[in-house]
């Protein structure tokens, strides 16, 4: 598809509106949606950041999806991210941890996540997959306990590199840990408390939730870096 403008006007999304699910995604999917995300995500928050918050998630909705156009905007936000965005890890402020509606009201009109929590119809504002690693039984499990579940889910059980590490910042889910205390839990969860992928100090950014008791707080990472010091030569002056 070839667009005149870099914007969401140009991509004809009220044709999608009305589509049975099923034919929305594959729709989506032949539009290649990913080759535009850089300006994309971007306006697409921009343009959730102008809806008006109602007392509930299914009332927001209905006050601001009231053409094809703006119901289309949130169909997008349904969909499995990765139809939106190419590669994840280049781009994590609008990755799978990112609530585009959420980010909208927050960016815009100075919401914190947080006073979302409790907000009846929370699913409907919040991506379903995103919602449920969230909307979960508090955790009790140590930094060094997580660690260790870590470990185990990003070692190779089988094939040729049994026996190997994953590198944790580009592994999106961890393996076999089903007989751990996180192995009830979503893999998302999974993912989000054990700092994996975009949850990654490498790649997280203030866009994501990331800490399921604070929806605005960074957590601290499981593992600090390495702090390097170098000495000064013997013959350095003072104020040097």
């Amino acid at each position: 598809m070839k667009l005149r403008k870099q914007e969401l006007s140009a991509l004809d999304l009220d044709r999608l509106a009305n589509l049975p699910e099923d034919d929305f995604i594959k729709a989506v999917t032949m539009m290649n949606l990913d080759n535009y995300s850089s300006w994309l995500l971007p306006q697409l928050v921009a343009c959730f950041g102008q809806w008006k918050l109602c007392s509930s998630g299914k009332a927001t909705i209905l006050e601001n999806c009231v053409n094809d156009f703006q119901r289309s905007c949130w169909r997008l936000t349904r969909l499995r991210r990765s139809i939106l965005v190419k590669n994840q890890t280049q781009q994590p402020q609008y990755g799978q941890f990112t609530p585009l509606i959420l980010l909208g009201f927050k960016r815009m009109q100075g919401f914190s996540y947080e006073q979302f929590r409790e907000l009846n119809g929370l699913e409907l504002l919040l991506e379903p997959e995103l919602y449920s690693a969230l909307v979960v039984e508090p955790l009790q499990i140590s930094k060094a306990r997580l660690l260790e579940i870590r470990q185990q889910g990003l070692v190779y059980k089988s094939g040729p590199k049994t026996g190997e590490t994953r590198l944790a910042e580009s592994t999106w889910q961890l393996y076999g840990i089903q007989d751990t205390e996180l192995g009830s839990y979503p893999k998302l969860t999974q993912t989000i408390v054990t700092q994996c992928w975009l949850a990654h100090p490498k790649h997280r950014c203030e866009t994501m939730i990331l800490d399921l008791d604070d929806w605005d707080n960074m957590p601290e990472p499981l593992i600090l870096p390495a702090l390097t010091t170098t000495s000064k030569p013997s013959n350095t002056l003072p104020w040097q």
